[in-house]
């Protein structure tokens, strides 16, 4: 089976239930190159090559970033190229003259300029920027870590939205599952938010399901990463692909006239778990006094 998104958590089961060999591969229509693991290796979205050439040749390359995603640039002005082993923003080079390595562009042009970045490894290039950190391992297998932007910062930490996801959707009962970060009155930083669909089939109560969810959150994430708020939700925002899509529940925020038919709960720090948000939370967020 070949094909890209398939999640590390459920890789091997899936191949030793169905007994399947799963191919993975990454990139995008508009893009200037992709990379395929066809070996099988579980969890690699592709492979580069380990090689003096690759630095050269290969037109996809791994670039340095911040911890906000920002691409970083030396005393040079040109960016930084991972090694084996570090982790950094795909890159891949753009050339008009070469019909497989252009980049046409969208029809919003300041879309366009946004995935492209000039004077990347010699003064003068151009390169298509996918918006995805990968992990380039020391044996050249490369993993999707994580979404430009689908990172916040909340309590002097950066979170991942996908690692908290990969927590999620696992868990019985839940169907689909986003995570982002949210604006709170008085704090700094954005506190996360999980919108979760809760599967049709389930017996348990919101309040029970909610329970078993939080649970597994305070289990296996830091402190820091627990999301605040938890929406339940009939659905979340799709692309055509299947991707999900966050905008509209971030303009929400916490909301809870936005969507009557949401439930809304808020993780309580002194009892560990989550409770149901009501206009008296609503009102200590606002003015500040509500401890999260």
């Amino acid at each position: 089976m070949y094909g890209n998104g398939l999640r590390a958590e459920i890789w091997q089961p899936f191949v030793e239930r169905f007994r399947v060999r799963i191919g993975e591969l990454y990139g995008s229509t508009e893009g200037t190159s992709s990379l395929v693991n066809i070996s099988g290796k579980v969890g690699a979205c592709g492979f580069l090559p380990i090689s003096p050439l690759t630095k050269t040749m290969h037109p996809v390359r791994l670039v340095k970033v911040d911890d906000y995603g920002c691409i970083l640039r030396g005393p040079n002005g040109l960016c930084i190229a991972c090694n084996p082993g570090e982790s950094g923003a795909m890159v891949s080079t753009i050339r008009k003259n070469n019909p497989l390595l252009q980049f046409e562009g969208y029809l919003n042009i300041a879309e366009t300029n946004q995935k492209i970045i000039h004077n990347v490894f010699a003064p003068g290039d151009s390169c298509f920027v996918t918006g995805d950190l990968l992990h380039w391992d020391r044996l050249g297998y490369v993993y999707f870590r994580d979404r430009t932007g689908d990172t916040f910062r909340w309590k002097g930490e950066n979170v991942s939205t996908t690692e908290v996801e990969a927590i999620l959707q696992p868990v019985f009962g839940v169907q689909d599952a986003t995570v982002y970060g949210i604006t709170v009155p008085h704090r700094e930083g954005r506190a996360g938010m999980a919108a979760i669909v809760k599967a049709v089939h389930i017996d348990e109560s919101d309040d029970e399901f909610v329970d078993s969810v939080g649970a597994r959150l305070v289990a296996s994430l830091a402190p820091y990463a627990v999301p605040i708020f938890l929406r339940l939700c009939d659905s979340v925002d799709k692309t055509g692909t299947y991707k999900l899509v966050k905008t509209h529940l971030q303009k929400m925020g916490y909301s809870t006239s936005a969507d009557p038919t949401h439930k809304l709960y808020i993780y309580d720090p002194r009892l560990l778990k989550y409770v149901p948000f009501d206009d008296n939370t609503q009102n200590q967020l606002n003015q500040g006094t509500f401890a999260i």
